[in-house]
C-alpha cells in the first residue's frame, strides 16, 4: 500500500498512517523479556520468532470479534489480513499519551495508559508487594492496576486521583477499568475451558475523534501470562489452545 506514511516504530508492530485517516498495524516477530527469560511483562526485546506477529494478531482479531460481539465492548478493529500481517483499526488517540508525572525527583511522559487485570500475584506485582506469594490469588479478582507506559521510569502505578489530575477524564478512566474487568472475567472463563488459567492481562484504549473510548492495541498471548497445568504457558501453548 504505497499511500501508507510510518509514523511509529514500535518494539513489536510499526504504524503508518492511511489516507482514509484510519491507521495500518502492521505485526512483527519481536518478543520481550528480562534476565535472558522471555516475559511478556517486560519491556527489553529479546529476539525474534518467525511467525509470531501473524499468530498474536490471528488471536488478537478472534478476542477483538468476541468481545465486540459478546460484551458490547467497542474496539479499533476495522479489517484484518492475515497473510501479511496487518491490521486496519479506527484512528483513536491514546489514553494518557503525555502524561506527565515524577519519578523520584524525575520528569516523565507517558507513552499512554495500561489497564492490568490480575488474578493471581505474578511479576512486577511480587516485587511491589513482597509478602505475596507467587501465583496466590487476589481478594476480589480480577484486581485492575493502571500503570503508565515509559520504559525510562520502568511503567509506574498511580491512582485515579492522580491520573484525574494530571487531566485523565475521570468518565474514560472509569470505563477503561470498567471494560478491563469485564474482559478479564470473560477470557478467565474461557481459558478455564482449555486448561489454562489466567494469571494477568494487560489492556490499553484510545479516545475517537468524537470522544468515544475504544479498546485498541491487541489482547494475545504477548500481553497476557497464563498458567497450564501449574506451569507458565509459552506464547506457543496459549496460542494452540485459543485456536483450536
Amino acid at each position: 500500500m504505497k499511500e501508507r506514511i510510518l509514523e511509529y516504530k514500535g518494539k513489536s508492530k510499526d504504524l503508518y498512517a492511511l489516507p482514509n485517516g484510519n491507521i495500518l498495524m502492521v505485526f512483527g516477530d519481536a518478543f520481550t523479556g528480562a534476565d535472558g527469560v522471555e516475559d511478556p511483562g517486560a519491556n527489553q526485546n529479546m529476539g525474534v520468532k518467525e511467525g509470531l506477529g501473524k499468530r498474536n494478531l490471528a488471536i488478537s482479531s478472534k478476542i477483538f470479534s468476541e468481545i465486540s460481539k459478546e460484551l458490547n465492548v467497542p474496539t479499533h478493529h476495522v479489517k484484518v489480513d492475515l497473510d501479511k500481517g496487518e491490521l486496519e483499526a479506527v484512528r483513536a488517540e491514546t489514553l494518557g499519551k503525555g502524561y506527565e508525572f515524577e519519578v523520584d525527583g524525575k520528569k516523565f511522559q507517558a507513552a499512554g495508559l495500561e489497564f492490568i487485570a490480575r488474578n493471581l500475584a505474578w511479576g512486577s506485582f511480587i516485587k511491589r508487594f513482597p509478602s505475596a506469594n507467587e501465583g496466590m490469588l487476589l481478594a476480589d479478582a480480577p484486581l485492575i492496576e493502571v500503570s503508565v507506559k515509559n520504559d525510562d521510569a520502568n511503567d509506574p502505578f498511580f491512582t485515579k486521583e492522580e491520573y484525574v489530575k494530571g487531566g485523565i477524564k475521570a468518565e474514560h478512566y472509569d470505563k477503561g477499568v470498567e471494560h478491563t474487568k469485564k474482559v478479564a472475567i470473560h477470557l478467565s472463563q474461557h481459558f478455564t475451558k482449555v486448561n489454562l488459567e489466567l494469571i494477568d492481562i494487560k489492556m490499553e484504549f484510545g479516545v475517537t475523534k468524537g470522544g468515544e473510548l475504544i479498546l485498541i492495541d491487541e489482547i494475545s498471548p504477548g500481553s497476557l501470562r497464563a498458567l497450564k497445568d501449574g506451569k507458565l504457558a509459552t506464547k506457543e501453548e496459549i496460542y494452540e489452545a485459543l485456536m483450536s
